[in-house]
């Protein structure tokens, strides 16, 4: 029988093919390791951010029903989403801890955030409460009579006839529009007046055809032209994309501590209506907090004193109202008379008094009356104020017939707070809501969440935060 030698031709092959199959196996059992361990890398990247989701979900409810604002606290954060989906757990070590302690500076970001999409619906809001007798007069009007007594479409007639009415209405816009030109720090006005303008061409026209039984012809834009749309939705994304003045910023901050904090008065009376004080979501504080607070007035202070911040808040308001009384007296000749023939009457009487040997110029004293009226005028105010009433802002004798302009010009005492607010510092105001924010959902806030895992002798890191302060 014949012998294979091993170094003969056959053997080394056999050989070669050991080694080289050898080194492949070598090498797929290597790749398939590393595929493994990508497989469990990727796996627990995934269970690391759907871990993160959960947790800055589980936000502080409070913050955000209260105040509109996310956080999270210490009891938010937990592994139980990482241990339960990764399936290589037994081998990894998460921790998971809040990050981001909420600042003045985040504050900053995330309020302004917030309100820059508000502030316009406030604003309508505050000019519509003011302009309750302008809407009380429309409502009464004879087109608006016409509706409601109307069981077809003829009201629309005088829809037309009050809209071609131009002379009635076109000055009122051209106010509006001069006081935006005046106020406009976004040079977006001329723009959006422009569009409007074409805008109201094309609702003019397509409101014409409908009235006269036609329907739009097909070379004008419809109301919902997706052109249109798309235009519309261009403005509002140069919005919110728009870079704000500090001083702009500041207005919101002071806007968004107003609207959202609860302040010494109890509630709010209209007319014969009593209303418990509610914030800017309508939520009543006394749900909010469970009692009365003072926290406006902490902001707009610094006093964590209920009764000495209320009681200063009071004094500044008291003070306005007198400057402002004591402004509009002097313009009042109405007034003035009365006060002149009151200052003749005290000149003669201290005359009388002192045998003539004291005299006084009765227009000096003629200003001294008008200041003691001002003095009771202005803490009469403030009882109303203080009481959830509203004041007009210029007490003068012209308005008494204006019921109209009294409205416009009517203030109520966060009107007053809100002014003095704008002299407060941004840091001092964004520090004190902070101290507020704490007490009321937790002293620990945070903006975010930080995991890292140990796994396999390697480390992983992950974290997130929320959008509105990402920006900051």
């Amino acid at each position: 029988m014949k012998k294979h030698h091993i170094f003969g031709r056959n053997g080394s092959a056999s050989i070669f093919l050991c080694i080289i199959l050898s080194a492949v196996v070598l090498t797929e059992g290597i790749l398939y390791y590393a595929a493994r361990v990508r497989a469990y890398e990727a796996d627990l990247q995934r269970c690391m951010r759907l871990q993160i989701s959960q947790t800055l979900s589980n936000y502080n409810k409070a913050l955000l029903e209260k105040y509109g604002l996310y956080g999270i606290d210490s009891s938010a954060v937990s592994t139980a989403v990482f241990d339960s989906c990764f399936s290589g757990s037994k081998d990894a070590v998460l921790t998971a801890v809040p990050y981001g302690l909420l600042t003045t500076a985040d504050l900053n970001t995330g309020i302004s955030d917030y309100m820059k999409t508000r502030m316009p619906a406030i604003a309508s809001g505050e000019v519509l409460k003011r302009l309750k007798g302008v809407l009380k007069e429309i409502t009464d009007s004879s087109i608006f009579q016409k509706v409601q007594g109307s069981k077809s479409s003829e009201w629309l007639s005088y829809v037309k006839s009050f809209l071609e009415q131009k002379d009635k209405w076109s000055g009122v816009i051209n106010s509006v529009v001069s006081v935006a030109e005046a106020v406009d720090f976004t040079g977006k006005v001329k723009e959006l007046e422009e569009f409007s303008s074409s805008f109201q061409q094309v609702l003019q026209r397509n409101t014409t055809l409908y009235l006269q039984g036609g329907t739009a012809d097909s070379g004008s834009q419809d109301i919902l032209d997706p052109d249109n749309l798309s235009l519309i939705m261009g403005y509002a994304d140069d919005y919110m994309d728009l870079e704000l003045p500090d001083i702009i910023d500041d207005v919101l901050i002071t806007e968004y501590a107003v609207s959202f904090f609860d302040s010494g008065i109890i509630s709010e009376k209209d007319g014969e209506t009593d209303a418990p004080e509610k914030n800017l979501l309508g939520v009543p504080f006394t749900d909010v907090h469970g009692a009365n607070r003072t926290d406006l007035e902490y902001i707009l202070t610094g006093i964590d004193n209920e009764t000495a911040s209320f009681g200063a808040a009071k004094m500044l308001v008291y003070d306005m109202r007198i400057i402002a009384n004591f402004g509009a007296y002097l313009v009042d000749s109405e007034k003035m008379t009365k006060a002149k023939e009151i200052a003749e009457i005290l000149s003669t009487a201290i005359s009388v008094a002192s045998a003539g040997t004291v005299s006084i110029d009765p227009e000096i004293l003629q200003f001294a009356v008008l200041y003691v009226w001002a003095l009771g005028q202005g803490y009469s105010d403030l009882v109303k104020l203080i009481g959830g009433e509203s004041v007009t802002l210029f007490d003068h004798s012209a308005l008494s017939d204006y019921e109209v302009l009294q409205d416009a010009l009517s203030t109520d005492y966060r009107d007053y707070i809100r002014f003095f607010l704008m002299a407060v510092p941004v840091q001092w105001k964004l520090s004190r809501i902070l101290t507020v924010l704490n007490k009321d959902c937790g002293n620990d806030l945070y903006t975010g969440i930080h995991l890292s895992v140990d796994y396999r002798g390697s480390r992983f890191v992950m974290e997130d935060m929320y959008d509105a302060y990402a920006s900051g």
